[in-house]
């Protein structure tokens, strides 16, 4: 029997070697060993993979956060060693909406308060301009 942490698992491998643009529920379904309806068990869509994704990296960015004295710097230097997670979680139309939901996103929204949104144009410009 698949687990939810094989589809993230695989749905990450998929990310990896194919894009974004690539990711669909049937590679990741032929990449967990399965048929793609028994991914339905566990996730809606591909967004709620996608946001399954986040909630496995949002711990190690609110670690990051809470170890440093400037949490603008941590979550900055975070995402540019990151980048095509900003480009996943933050910056894509069709997942962010999911990843906003979650609580991962809700705690860091409260923590960083209003600067997030302007932090996150700042990474846009540094990721999508300077080749991050």
């Amino acid at each position: 029997m698949i687990k939810k942490e094989n589809i993230l698992e695989s749905a990450r491998k998929v990310l990896t070697e194919q894009g974004i643009n690539k990711l669909s529920l049937r590679k990741i379904a032929a990449e967990t060993g399965c048929a793609a309806p028994s991914i339905y068990y566990y996730f809606k869509n591909k967004q709620e993979i996608v946001a399954g994704l986040w909630e496995e990296v949002a711990p190690s960015l609110a670690q990051s956060l809470a170890s440093s004295q400037d949490k603008h710097h941590a979550y900055s230097e975070f995402w540019l060693a990151r980048p095509d997670d900003f480009r996943l979680f933050v910056t894509n139309a069709e997942y962010f909406p999911f990843v906003a939901k979650t609580d991962a996103y809700q705690a860091l929204k409260s923590q960083l308060g209003s600067s997030l949104h302007q932090l996150n144009g700042q990474l846009m410009e540094q990721i999508f301009t300077q080749g991050h």
